[in-house]
């Protein structure tokens, strides 16, 4: 028993260490971007920007909620042995996995549940710019819950990001008489208030876990609902087709395990607020990828809306930047 707590011990102060170290290397005065950290910002940028014309794709071959559960039994499938090959724990450190769970369960599984109902409906460049309007949404959700202090910039992001996302809900784009168009563009919403949601949770401690772990932690949780939505939806089945196997590597190996892991290394040496601003194109990238695959006219509200949405987010992560 003297043993197994001394390892606790040791393995909770290595934890504390790598935590304390990355924090370091993040403020540190010396380091500067590189020109790899803005390729790695590129690639995900890319990869994120895509994935949301390949699930609309995906969603031909199967039911939303089922391509949801594979999505993150995959996902679980690939982080597996990148933490036991990185000698990571697969459990959070203790008083932390009921945090992280809820944590994961409004940013993974509430982001994604309702996010892939709604890209049912909706046509994936709209739904992937009402998704990343999650920045806009963490601002009142603050402020409501936390009276957290508001800045100038992010006022200002605020007031344009809503504006453009009004113009971008007015009746000549949105059929407000079809009910079902309506419900899914509020469950493309929902999805960026869970997410929102689950950041502001997130942010309100420091953690000890360390960040592989609290990926993999995450998705784990996340599996619950996902099943228990995918059983309680039970409609149409999962045809196997090449392209559904690709996509979901796609989402898999990509878009979960590869662009958390070069998140990580980005701000291993940018601060979150500036990397924050260069994300906030990934709309503007997942709607010309849509309109280049679907087609689609592209009108001058939309335009200007998703300008004002995309200027909006980028002024609301100004805050301590």
């Amino acid at each position: 028993m003297r043993g197994a707590t001394a390892t606790k011990r040791v393995w909770a102060i290595e934890s504390r260490t790598r935590v304390t170290a990355i924090a370091e290397r993040t403020d540190h005065p010396n380091m500067r971007p590189s020109g790899l950290t803005y390729l790695y910002l590129a690639i995900m940028l890319v990869i994120w920007a895509s994935n949301w014309p390949l699930m609309k794709l995906a969603l031909a071959d199967a039911p939303p909620l089922m391509f949801v559960f594979a999505r993150l039994i995959g996902t679980l499938a690939v982080l597996v042995p990148v933490l036991l090959a990185a000698h990571e724990p697969l459990w959070p450190a203790r008083g932390e996995r009921l945090g992280i769970a809820w944590v994961g369960l409004l940013q993974v599984a509430g982001f994604l549940i309702c996010g892939i109902i709604g890209l049912a409906i909706v046509p994936a460049g709209r739904a992937i710019v009402l998704a990343f309007t999650m920045p806009l949404w963490a601002i009142p959700i603050g402020l409501w819950l936390w009276r957290e202090p508001i800045d100038r910039w992010q006022l200002t992001g605020a007031v344009l990001g809503f504006a453009g996302l009004v113009l971008f809900m007015n009746p000549s784009l949105v059929d407000w008489r079809d009910g079902r168009v309506l419900g899914g563009n509020g469950l493309l919403l929902s999805a960026a208030i869970c997410w929102a949601l689950g950041s502001c949770l997130y942010r309100r401690r420091s953690w000890r876990t360390p960040f592989w772990t609290q990926t993999f932690w995450q998705m784990a949780a996340s599996t619950i609902p996902a099943v228990g939505a995918a059983v309680m939806a039970s409609g149409g089945t999962m045809h196997w087709t090449a392209s559904l196997i690709a996509i979901l590597a796609y989402n898999c190996i990509l878009a979960n395990a590869l662009g958390y892991f070069l998140w990580g290394r980005v701000l291993a040496v940018m601060p979150p607020v500036l990397a924050g601003q260069v994300l906030a194109l990934t709309p503007i990238g997942g709607f010309v990828i849509s309109a280049l695959m679907f087609g689609g006219a592209l009108t001058i509200d939309i335009v200007v809306s998703i300008v004002l949405i995309v200027v909006g987010i980028g002024l609301s992560l100004r805050k301590s930047g």
